[in-house]
């Protein structure tokens, strides 16, 4: 008898341990995404402000969460904002220039601003090319760039 307790007590603490770890999961899923919105800031446009710490996780969700939304949305422009970014390591950085070649696989043209020195440093060390890329210093700079690409009726470049 004594130890049917026992296993019955475990199993409870078992069962509220999975239970908090499910809640701690959800909420860590809910962080992530209020940490990188993304925002239509115009028909077609779209704008992702990066803020904080890079690492290949966080660069692979930021992925699909773009491209997702650049395919429902049918986005003609996405603007990766990385003023908020210190540093990155190659990986990341690497990542980042596939994710603007993925969005050009939807027709829409990725857009890097906000470039540091020290991630401009990383990139070129690197030897990461960004002939292809459109790069603009500012977020007002790339916006301007999208606006007049829309107002000529001509979208992204890929369409």
């Amino acid at each position: 008898m004594g130890i049917s307790i026992e296993v019955t007590e475990s199993r409870q603490r078992e069962k509220e341990l999975l239970e908090k770890l499910e809640l701690i999961e959800r909420q860590q899923r809910v962080i992530r995404e209020l940490s990188t919105p993304i925002i239509e800031v115009w028909e077609g446009i779209v704008v992702l402000p990066i803020i904080g710490l890079m690492d290949s996780v966080r660069t692979a969700e930021l992925m699909d969460n773009l491209l997702q939304a650049v395919g429902r949305q049918r986005a003609h422009h996405a603007i990766l904002d990385m003023t908020g970014i210190e540093v990155v390591d190659t990986a990341t950085a690497s990542h980042l220039l596939r994710m603007i070649r993925a969005l050009r696989l939807l027709g829409a043209e990725g857009i890097i601003t906000g470039i540091n020195p020290g991630i401009a440093q990383t990139i070129v060390t690197q030897g990461l090319d960004l002939r292809d890329i459109v790069v603009h210093a500012t977020l007002r700079e790339a916006l301007k760039h999208c606006i007049t690409a829309e107002s000529a009726g001509r979208g992204s470049a890929t369409r």
